[in-house]
């Protein structure tokens, strides 16, 4: 797949999910749909000023896809999911022994280690990018 296609296919889901946002900004439920479509805004102009940065880049003669970036993407990816896994067997085993004190949203849980994921993978890699 060349970057041609993934960028359309980008785009074709960036505009499903702001089809999807008016539809319920339509519907009724207008919060949601907002804050949907605010979303999509902000995440095509972050996806269109990366485009332009690697377009500079590749003017420049330099190469944006290096060996370097890719090294401390695959350190960064496996640190955090090591340190993630860790933490979470921890956080099962303490709550099997003391039993569910709290009820939790699984939705809201979910999103909870989704972030803490994606926290500890943008934190290790900027630990390894000064480090190497």
């Amino acid at each position: 797949m060349n970057s041609k296609n993934t960028q359309c296919i980008k785009w074709l889901s960036l505009v499903l999910v702001a089809g999807i946002a008016i539809w319920q900004i339509v519907s009724g439920n207008s919060s949601f749909g907002t804050g949907l479509l605010v979303g999509v805004v902000v995440a095509a102009g972050s996806l269109e000023i990366r485009q332009r940065r690697i377009s500079d880049m590749q003017k420049k003669g330099m190469n944006p896809y290096d060996e370097r970036a890719w090294s401390l993407a695959g350190m960064a990816a496996y640190v955090s999911v090591r340190i993630f896994v860790i933490s979470i067997a921890v956080i099962v085993l303490i709550g099997s022994i003391w039993g569910p004190q709290v009820q939790v949203n699984p939705y809201n849980l979910l999103g909870l280690c989704l972030c803490a994921l994606l926290g500890l993978y943008v934190g290790s890699y900027y630990y390894y990018n000064r480090k190497f």
